[in-house]
């Protein structure tokens, strides 16, 4: 059972500020803490697991740990450090690897994962600009994910070339299979049933037994705000039920 924990705080991934994920922790009952993978975090960390102990160091008090994509892989870290801290972790279209490798096949194969980076360090701005559409593309509401999206589209990515190809360079080293497969912490994974920037690993890959895995089906890889409330149902539910002893014993 998890003492009773009313704070949340919500790691964003690459290129995508955490607010950006605003529709699905809107309706949070108590306290949201936002952190963006921006040149303030990225700067001062040379990996995704020293960016985790970071985060520990700056927010210390009892939460659940949510976070999206690379966001998911920085929190699994903070969780894996045994402070007490994290309560619970929640990943939004996380994964325990990105690239593809022989014993992998669910990730982005490795040829088009090395263009896309030459791209960014080409043309930042631009293939920042692909990315964000790749997010929402084959959504069950791609109209109402790209009308949501449109406004972070003008605002620009506000995160410098560099660190957006750190953040590549941690996309690409990441291999956390050992860890999810021995995180005792309890874990919710939300998967996008039409992600098209990450495979579905469910049925090739098997989570510690303090975790859940859940698909919601109409989902890419950015929650719009369809996907958002559906994912909101199932946060709620994942978090009401880690106060029942009989669930995590």
């Amino acid at each position: 059972m998890v003492p009773a924990c009313n704070r949340l705080l919500v790691v964003g991934g690459w290129g995508v500020r955490a607010e950006m994920l605003e529709p699905l922790y809107s309706h949070w009952s108590g306290e949201v803490i936002t952190v963006s993978l921006d040149d303030d975090l990225m700067s001062r960390c040379a990996s995704v697991r020293e960016a985790g102990l970071e985060l520990l160091r700056r927010y210390p008090e009892h939460a659940h740990w949510m976070g999206w994509s690379l966001g998911a892989q920085v929190v699994m870290e903070a969780a894996d450090a045994g402070t007490g801290s994290v309560a619970s972790v929640i990943s939004l279209a996380g994964f325990p690897r990105f690239v593809a490798a022989e014993d992998w096949l669910t990730g982005m194969p490795a040829r088009e994962f090395r263009a896309f980076v030459r791209g960014v360090a080409r043309d930042p701005e631009r293939y920042w600009r692909h990315f964000q559409q790749l997010m929402i593309n084959g959504s069950g509401d791609e109209a109402g994910d790209r009308a949501a999206l449109k406004p972070w589209l003008e605002r620009g990515c506000g995160i410098s070339s560099g660190n957006l190809g750190k953040g590549l360079q941690w996309l690409g080293a990441g291999d956390q299979r050992e860890l999810w497969s021995r995180q005792k912490i309890p874990a919710l994974h939300l998967l996008g049933g039409r992600d098209q920037v990450v495979r579905s690993w469910q049925s090739r890959f098997t989570c510690s037994g303090a975790s859940a895995v859940r698909m919601i089906p109409d989902m890419a890889h950015w929650p719009g705000p369809k996907s958002a409330a559906a994912c909101f149902r199932e946060i709620r539910n994942f978090t009401h039920n880690l106060r029942k002893p009989a669930l995590w014993a």
